[in-house]
């Protein structure tokens, strides 16, 4: 295993894994489709179109998401053709006799000036049930804004929707997560991490802070994965390219890194590298989807690196005395499913699953890596699903949601009956 020194690799103010270690790979089973079926097609007009972002839920099992375009307003048109500016959605399971899942689109955005266009991240929610989301233009200068949705006091009613800041400089590249607190935090193409914080009293204007910014390849120079948030505050992510393990075979010659950015006391921020990418000897490289923890280890995927094929990779982070040690679960060859752009999800059992952008099928797959009885063993691959670019589906480069009864939501970019993306669901 590869360890780094957690503080020797501070990092000095700067910008969707590795050498020798343990290598737990297995070639798998590819299984046949298991039980696949697709949630809602969508079909541009007053419909969203072209969902570029996973999903979330509430407690009673309605999905949440945006799409990129659609929503049937005029501000943003193709030539003649009206595509709309992008929409937040509702999908409710089946129920009270209703024997499928309906859509209800919660908002249309408007456009510039004074709203943003093209939500491509997905959502959060808070505790009183108000949504927040990114989009990647609009706003005052067209370089995206920061929003909130406000359910309605009365079921039925219209959701209300805010637009909390207007990038002026910088455009947003990711979701947002929330902390304890009710702070938002982000990620631009500055590149930097942000912070959002709620006003002292209801009605004031949010505040927006620079966290991080990424000025150097030692700590990074493309964070395109979100965050993810411990209990104390501290923020973890990825990123893309940068990092001190310089390869020919990496984007810019570097492979990556995961990074930790930590809270003091006094409320400055300080970065840590918890591990450099290598993209050789079985290590990934090019990380484009976030981490996530489960049972004190970070989890995430690679999109290059790996087998010597350069398909991307499964790895896992485990804090050890001294820094972190990366093992990779699974390498992806180009001779099957490969190039996972998400991150990934954990059931009870411990098996975890992701999207691969590149399936057997050419359209993305669904996975499912399983745990070996024994410490050291190989992980055993599953392949739960292929998108053949048809009626289920094209373009799988989101993560997916795991609901309390196991079944697997996603969305796929395009495809579909109308050829504007669906949302589907896989039980394994």
């Amino acid at each position: 295993m590869r360890v780094t020194n957690f503080f020797q690799d501070i990092i000095r103010p700067i910008t969707r894994l590795a050498g020798p270690m343990v290598l737990w790979f297995s070639i798998g089973t590819f299984a046949a489709a298991q039980k696949e079926s697709t949630v809602h097609n969508f079909k541009r007009g007053t419909d969203g179109a072209f969902p570029n972002a996973s999903l979330i839920s509430d407690s009673a099992g309605n999905l949440y998401g945006t799409t990129t375009q659609g929503g049937d307003n005029a501000n943003c048109k193709d030539g003649k053709t009206v595509f709309g500016c992008g929409t937040v959605y509702e999908l409710t399971p089946p129920g009270n006799g209703v024997t499928h899942w309906t859509e209800t689109i919660l908002y249309a955005f408007q456009g510039e000036p004074t709203d943003g266009t093209g939500p491509a991240a997905p959502l959060v929610f808070d505790s009183a049930g108000n949504l927040y989301g990114t989009t990647e233009n609009g706003g005052a200068s067209n370089k995206g804004t920061i929003f909130e949705l406000s359910p309605p006091a009365e079921s039925g009613g219209a959701w209300t929707e805010s637009v909390l800041y207007s990038f002026t400089a910088e455009a947003p590249t990711t979701g947002l997560v929330l902390d304890s607190e009710g702070n938002l935090y982000g990620e631009s193409n500055l590149p930097e991490v942000y912070e959002l914080s709620p006003p002292a009293a209801s009605g004031g204007a949010w505040t927006f802070t620079s966290v991080r910014k990424f000025t150097s390849q030692d700590g990074g120079l493309d964070p395109l994965g979100g965050l993810t948030v411990d209990k104390s505050g501290n923020l973890y992510g990825t990123s893309a390219t940068g990092g001190n393990d310089f390869k020919a075979g990496c984007p810019v010659n570097t492979c990556g890194l995961v990074f930790e950015l930590e809270k003091s006391a006094s409320g400055a921020w300080e970065e840590h590298v918890l591990y450099n990418f290598t993209g050789d000897n079985g290590d990934g490289a090019s990380p484009q989807g976030g981490v996530i923890f489960n049972g004190g280890s970070l989890y995430g995927t690679t999109i290059n690196g790996g087998n010597g094929s350069g398909a991307g990779v499964v790895f896992e982070l485990s804090p050890v005395t001294g820094g972190w040690a990366e093992t990779t679960l699974y390498e992806f060859s180009t001779t099957a499913g490969h190039s996972p752009e998400a991150g990934v999800v954990f059931d009870h059992a411990g098996n975890l699953y992701s999207t691969l952008f590149n399936g057997l099928d050419g359209g993305g797959e669904v996975f499912e890596l399983s745990p070996p009885a024994e410490q050291g063993s190989p992980w055993t691959f599953t392949d739960l699903f292929d998108s053949n670019c048809g009626d289920d589906g094209c373009n799988m480069a989101t993560g997916l949601l795991l609901n309390k009864v196991g079944v697997l939501y996603g969305t796929t970019q395009d495809g579909g009956t109308g050829k504007f993306g669906v949302v589907f669901s896989v039980t394994p």
